[in-house]
């Protein structure tokens, strides 16, 4: 019974420890200055013909040390332009400032850097009430890790004023990331996940952020999924219907968006889409396929190739028989009776049959023998 209750013991701890290590911790020496909310859009970018991750900042923020404020609003008073300004310039020091810091101190320790980049009126527009909405865009946000994307300095940051050191704390910060990119891993995990839209409440740590490359995604979700086709091809109208079900994982839009791609690349399609049903992912579509045509006497012949985008588990054919050639290609062949063929046939039998009857009546007029004379009637008159 000891040796139970040990065993349970341990294994909540394990359990809380675990919990602990995903769950945010709060700051243990916040900034006493500011109210913050936290918006950070991220999304890949081409600058100057580079491929980046930029991650826009939105911070709005509120004044809510007492003494400060008392400071600008007794300013205000006598001169509103000047406090105004120095109100910017006090948010910029502490917010802006202390931030840029914070990330070129962690990109450095990583032998990497990050361009900053600021709207022409500034990264500070002063709001009122003693607040200030803050903006500036950083790149380099994700980088590259394998297959993955990743937060390279992930972690607390300083808020440093006047020799003091606080954390960088904040009251919610809202991570917006791309929908088509599937999300591995956030550490704290989010007070609220929905959409690609990660929330955290009250707490001083930038996340780390792991997204999985588009590719990857997509090679994972085909290698993990039953695949089935079904084909119908009509020769009156000349186009291919086709109707495949992956079942067994979840695809995000940016695996939805390379698999519909890779229909296009390999079949000259009219239509095609994608939907979910009972938890699979089912495409249709309308293609034109190359098609092969010939008669005999008795038929017509078509065979319709199609190329697939890759290895299907069962493949099924409505119309016809079919055979798998290289490549991934489906060979479709539909065979039609020819609708005169069968009325010739007979109209021909019905001539054979004719000449045959006639053939054989005069057979039977030719057997008969003639036992009158050739000239004209009666016995030969006896001579006198």
């Amino acid at each position: 019974m000891r040796r139970l209750g040990v065993l349970v013991l341990a294994v909540l701890m394990i359990l809380s420890q675990a919990a602990a290590v995903n769950a945010a911790p709060a700051p243990q020496n916040p900034q006493p200055f500011f109210k913050m909310d936290i918006v950070i859009r991220v999304s890949p970018a081409s600058i100057n013909g580079s491929n980046v991750w930029i991650g826009a900042f939105k911070i709005h923020a509120v004044l809510e040390d007492p003494y400060y404020r008392h400071y600008f609003e007794s300013m205000a008073e006598s001169n509103s332009t000047k406090a105004e300004e120095e109100f910017r310039a006090f948010v910029k020091s502490l917010i802006y400032d202390n931030l840029k810091d914070s990330f070129n101190e962690k990109l450095k320790a990583l032998n990497m850097t990050a361009e900053i980049y600021v709207p022409k009126e500034g990264p500070v527009r002063v709001l009122d009430n003693w607040s200030a909405l803050v903006s500036f865009s950083v790149t380099n946000f994700l980088v590259p890790d394998g297959v993955l994307f990743k937060f390279p300095i992930w972690g607390g940051m300083k808020f440093s004023i006047r020799g003091r050191v606080f954390d960088y704390s904040w009251d919610r910060l809202t991570v917006m990331l791309p929908k088509d990119y599937e999300v591995k891993d956030l550490v704290p995990a989010p007070d609220d996940f929905e959409g690609n839209v990660a929330v955290w409440e009250n707490g001083y740590i930038f996340p780390l952020i792991e997204l999985y490359n588009p590719l990857y995604s997509y090679i994972r979700f085909i290698n993990s999924t039953r695949k089935q086709i079904t084909l119908i091809y009509d020769p009156d109208n000349g186009y291919v219907q086709f109707n495949a079900t992956f079942s067994g994982a979840k695809a995000n839009d940016a695996v939805v968006d390379k698999l519909l791609s890779s229909f296009r690349s390999v079949m000259d399609t009219v239509s095609i889409d994608a939907e979910e049903r009972n938890g699979s992912l089912v495409v249709i579509g309308v293609a034109v396929p190359k098609v092969a045509y010939r008669e005999t006497r008795s038929e017509k012949v078509w065979e319709a190739m199609v190329k697939l985008p890759g290895r299907f588990d069962n493949i099924t054919v409505m119309n016809g028989e079919y055979q798998l050639a290289p490549d991934n290609t489906v060979i479709i062949r539909v065979v039609e009776k020819k609708r005169w063929y069968l009325p010739y046939a007979a109209g021909g039998a019905l001539v054979l049959l004719a000449v045959l009857a006639y053939m054989l009546s005069r057979k039977r007029g030719g057997g008969r023998r003639h036992l009158g004379p050739k000239g004209g009637g009666g016995l030969p008159r006896k001579e006198e």
